[in-house]
């Protein structure tokens, strides 16, 4: 596995890639696994959201055109 990293025009790296390949990665630097997991670690965790209950909110979106005399 190689390891590769963007930068922006300041310098900041913008985004880290892998690849099982041996070819030259275009516009990309070539780095260390070590340099690769720290940035990976450094991102903030993912929020993570409950999913919708679709059903739910159409059936509220419905009683409430109901309550307003927009559908019957």
């Amino acid at each position: 596995m190689k390891y590769w990293k963007r930068v922006d025009a300041q310098g900041e790296i913008t985004t880290v890639e892998s690849y099982s390949h041996d070819l030259k990665v275009q516009g990309a630097v070539e780095i260390e696994k070590a340099d690769f997991d720290a940035f990976i670690a450094s991102l903030p965790a993912p929020v993570i959201t409950p999913p919708r209950d679709l059903v739910k909110e159409l059936d509220n979106l419905k009683a409430e055109l109901k309550g307003k005399g927009v559908i019957a």
